[in-house]
């Protein structure tokens, strides 16, 4: 939805069996509603819209009606910075 008036420019996935992942106050969606998307896919860009003071990604994680801590399913950013950071240090 390109912009709800408290969380802007929002994007909900379905990733079946009850799950679904919010992404709220995106500035540009790059996937339109139905689209199936891949890992590593970029589907928008994170901005100031909706509600918000300033630009910031809200990321909400739900099973079914219940919503879930997202950080309990991914390492932390600086696990994955250090990871994707030796990634291009090692690339010719």
């Amino acid at each position: 939805v390109p912009d709800m008036f408290y969380s802007g420019g929002t994007m909900v996935i379905d990733h079946g069996y009850g799950v679904s992942s919010s992404f709220l106050h995106l500035s540009k969606l790059y996937v339109s509603a139905g689209t199936r998307v891949k890992q590593g896919q970029a589907l928008a860009e994170v901005g100031a819209t909706g509600r918000a003071n300033g630009p910031h990604l809200d990321w909400r994680l739900n099973w079914y009606q219940m919503r879930l801590d997202p950080t309990s399913v991914v390492p932390p950013m600086a696990t994955v910075l250090a990871k994707d950071k030796a990634s291009k240090a090692a690339k010719p």
